[in-house]
């Protein structure tokens, strides 16, 4: 294992980070939604996907150190993780549009409101940047010299 991850190429890493951003976008997504008055609609569906998100990412990661970038399994994990993460972003966004009409609006002075808001932009941004490093991922050839040696 510790051979596997130190002749990683850069596809791994990349993956990892993506897995990490992934991460605290899925505890940025927890917490949004546990704020009293502002849960998000769908929200225990949001969290399934972007748990199932966060879980096919790290094993994205794993893939792609043990297989290579450019194998099958690889490529069916990857692509599984960024529908769930984008099925997420997509419940976070539904339900927040509603909260930034009203707080950029006639609401203005609602500091929970916009607690929520900035704690959801911080999730969504998180969010789309692990599935932009996914994607970059997907198109960068070649495989890592343990899978190579394997």
């Amino acid at each position: 294992m510790k051979d596997m991850i130190k002749n990683a190429g850069i596809t791994f890493w990349l993956s990892a980070a993506a897995a990490v951003l992934a991460l605290v976008g899925m505890i940025l997504f927890a917490v949004t939604n546990s704020i009293q008055g502002y849960a998000v609609s769908g929200g225990g569906l949001g969290l399934a996907m972007i748990i199932i998100g966060f879980i096919l990412s790290a094993g994205a990661a794993f893939v792609t150190a043990k297989f290579g970038n450019q194998h099958f399994v690889t490529a069916i994990v990857r692509l599984a993780a960024i529908v769930l993460l984008c099925v997420a972003f997509g419940v976070l966004l539904s339900d927040r549009v509603g909260l930034a009409s009203s707080l950029l609006t006639w609401d203005s002075h609602n500091q929970v409101g916009w607690s929520a808001f900035n704690i959801s932009i911080g999730s969504a941004v998180l969010t789309l940047i692990s599935v932009i490093l996914m994607i970059v991922c997907a198109f960068m050839g070649g495989k890592s010299k343990a899978a190579q040696a394997a």
